[in-house]
């Protein structure tokens, strides 16, 4: 059987991660890269021994070239995705399309309607169904041993440097430039208790706010960027950008490497880079032009009286989820950071799953984006079912979750029926 030809448009750290997944796989080939960032074509040529020819500057002259490929994977900024993904459907691709599929209900659907008139197949990367973590409480939910579920809780814990690089400085700190939080960051989640349910959500409320990280918050005398902030004021900041880059991160983060425009993890590179000006990443935290929410709580509704919580923070000190299953039978508290999975029948003694004995992988989500890119190639070879895949239409209904939550926060939580 002949290898799908694989093409990446927006071949930053997400576009990087798949193509490494391409590289090494048996069925798939990677044969396109594009990208506006110079550093991330000469990733793509060097790292990845794509041809000059081969790599493209931007999507605009990739989709220019006509269908050129199998399938391409679109890990472009969410504002772009709706048009990515309709050029690439009249073209003929079949498409992997990072979530969220678009940033507003209008534009899902117009992808959707281009999918259905191409006759091809688009499927949206919710990562975390595949991840071993969500996949075992899947199985645990559908076993019948929790009786039937009443409520779900979940906390997405973002991590305080991590808002601060991605929410607050980086490239989705913007609800008009990129999506509101809780569909840029949270839409895993909704989808996750969406999935875990298998019950459709009818009414949701929210609250949230950005209660931090702006200029009443700003320490006294402190400046626009941490480079010039007095030392005194930063040794007091966990958000100084120095900390973030060289501490937090001893070992090179290509993810944040890409995002900054760097491939190498070397120091002086780091520091010269949130030196120079103007800078995204070198920027007081308190300072910035960001508007998202730094905190959200989301009250779910859904089919036959069943209730879900989503608590997103970006005041955590590690970047992981947790949950709490409640069901009539029994419970489940689970943490991803750790991959264990607590089990508590009322009749019955209570037992840990340690997925650490069970598994190897756990990188990227848990190990579910490698998962991912694996269902992927298998939908477009023979397109049989999956019980972790997430089709759009199916992704719509999540969608529909997050967009209704944000417009009952900015209602000051009034309820929204979906």
């Amino acid at each position: 059987m002949d290898k799908k030809r694989i093409a990446i448009v927006g071949f930053g750290g997400r576009g990087q991660l798949f193509a490494e997944y391409a590289v090494n796989s048996d069925k798939a080939v990677l044969t396109a890269a594009a990208d506006i960032n110079p550093e991330s074509r000469a990733a793509a040529k060097e790292k990845f021994n794509l041809s000059e020819k081969d790599v493209y500057v931007g999507a605009d002259e990739f989709f220019a070239q006509g269908k050129i490929a199998d399938a391409v994977f679109i890990c472009t900024q969410d504002s772009q995705h709706r048009d990515h993904a309709i050029k690439a459907l009249e073209l003929g691709y079949d498409v992997c399309l990072e979530k969220p599929a678009a940033t507003t209900l209008a534009d899902c659907e117009a992808i959707l309607a281009a999918e259905k008139s191409a006759g091809k197949k688009v499927m949206i990367c919710h990562v975390l169904r595949y991840s071993h973590f969500y996949m075992e409480i899947k199985k645990i939910i559908d076993s019948g041993e929790l009786g039937d579920i009443v409520t779900i809780s979940q906390t997405e814990n973002v991590a305080y440097w991590h808002d601060a690089h991605s929410y607050v400085r980086g490239a989705w700190r913007s609800k008009e430039t990129s999506s509101p939080m809780i569909l840029a960051k949270c839409c895993h989640d909704l989808d996750i208790i969406f999935w875990l349910l298998g019950k459709r959500c009818v009414s949701v409320s929210s609250y949230g706010d950005l209660y931090y990280f702006k200029k009443a918050n700003a320490p006294k005398g402190c400046a626009d960027y941490c480079v010039d902030c007095a030392e005194s004021t930063r040794k007091n900041c966990p958000y100084d950008s120095f900390k973030i880059y060289n501490d937090v991160y001893k070992a090179y983060n290509p993810i944040l490497g890409n995002a900054m425009g760097i491939r190498t993890g070397r120091k002086e590179l780091i520091e010269k880079l949130l030196t120079e000006k103007p800078n995204l990443y070198g920027r007081c935290v308190f300072n910035c032009d960001n508007d998202v929410v730094d905190h959200q709580v989301v009250n779910m509704l859904f089919e036959k009286g069943v209730t879900a919580q989503l608590t997103m923070t970006a005041f955590s000190k590690e970047c992981h989820r947790c949950i709490k299953v409640h069901g009539t039978l029994g419970e489940i508290e689970a943490d991803m950071e750790e991959n264990k999975i607590t089990v508590r029948p009322f009749l019955g003694s209570d037992r840990v799953i340690d997925l650490s004995k069970m598994y190897e992988d756990f990188s990227v989500h848990g190990g579910g984006d490698k998962l991912l890119f694996d269902d992927f190639i298998d939908y477009i070879t023979d397109g049989k079912p999956s019980a972790t895949r997430t089709t759009l239409e199916d992704s719509i209904i999540s969608h529909k979750m997050s967009f209704a939550a944000e417009e009952s926060r900015l209602k000051l939580g009034a309820p929204v029926t979906i």
